[in-house]
């Protein structure tokens, strides 16, 4: 399943980003590219400054220039396309408005591809590892997964979920935000301290990189009962206003807090409730429970193997 909602969000991501459908076998280069920027984050490198030039670190150079090779056509396919076709406003239409402005904020081409490389890069792997393992969830919870469906039906009627769906799909968003609480996909956030920092008693020395642990504190029993239980109900409440800042934080927090997050929440509500209605999973793994692989986004060792009936 990690595989397949992989696939998926690539694909929203790229009608998205640049207003039509992924071709077949199209977009393949793109996003192998993308998936080598994984390779600044291995663990072995993060141990070591950052001048070291570990195997690793040159995949990450070489996939950045790549990246830049894969953008450039699609921009300048963009550039092509008649202004006066009708065609839907994309974020790639957007920053090339800005690249042709003639005020002090205009963009370089550099910049627009930089921008680009973020959005791809960031985009679409972070939303299938939230959604692999809401699938998960239910999966391993036959109760909960029959109440899904039962909102479904009740909700949708059997049309097609939309936007204005979303918000009636109470048990839907709290399947999702339940996810991102114990299976957050970016479980660890990278920062570098700037002078020395006293945290209760621990001094971090300046120039230090420091990593906070969003996974720790997602099952930190101070803040949530039961934390490794897959409790949805648990935000029946006013939960998350009585937490502490931070104690819920899958997006980030503070200024540098996702900028994508209303977007991921819209599409994994949107892909869960487009699948749900249709087809009910079931586990097929050896074991219950999985061995997860904390890389750039939480992954598993194993994989997410299931069944799918309609």
């Amino acid at each position: 399943m990690e595989t397949e909602m992989q696939n998926l969000t690539f694909e929203v991501l790229f009608a998205i980003l640049f207003g039509r459908e992924l071709q077949p076998g199209e977009g393949n280069d793109l996003r192998a590219a993308a998936d080598g920027l994984n390779n600044w984050f291995a663990p072995t490198s993060w141990l070591l400054p950052n001048w070291i030039p570990t195997p690793s670190r040159r995949k990450f150079v070489q996939s950045k220039d790549r990246f830049r090779s894969e953008i450039r056509p699609l921009l300048a396919e963009q550039s092509t396309r008649d202004k006066g076709d009708g065609q839907a406003e994309t974020l790639l239409s957007k920053l090339q408005q800005a690249q042709q402005a003639t005020s002090d904020d205009q963009l370089s081409q550099e910049e627009v591809e930089g921008v680009m490389i973020t959005m791809v890069f960031a985009g679409y792997e972070t939303t299938a590892s939230a959604l692999g393992f809401a699938w998960y969830a239910l999966a391993t919870n036959p109760k909960l997964q029959a109440a899904f469906h039962e909102e479904l039906d009740s909700v949708l009627g059997g049309d097609p979920p939309t936007r204005n769906d979303i918000d009636d799909l109470d048990l839907t968003r709290r399947i999702l935000k339940e996810t991102l609480r114990l299976y957050p996909s970016v479980h660890t956030i990278p920062r570098q301290t700037t002078q020395p920092v006293d945290v209760n008693g621990y001094e971090l020395p300046a120039d230090e990189q420091v990593h906070l642990s969003i996974l720790a504190v997602h099952r930190d029993e101070r803040f949530y009962d039961n934390p490794m239980e897959f409790r949805p109900d648990r935000w029946t409440t006013d939960l998350e206003d009585e937490l502490p800042e931070y104690a819920y934080m899958p997006f980030g927090g503070g200024r540098r807090s996702c900028i994508g997050r209303d977007f991921a929440l819209l599409e994994g509500a949107l892909v869960l409730a487009t699948i749900g209605q249709n087809w009910a999973v079931e586990w097929k793994g050896e074991n219950k429970s999985v061995e997860l692989e904390p890389e750039l986004t939480l992954q598993t060792q194993d994989g997410l193997p299931m069944g799918v009936t309609r």
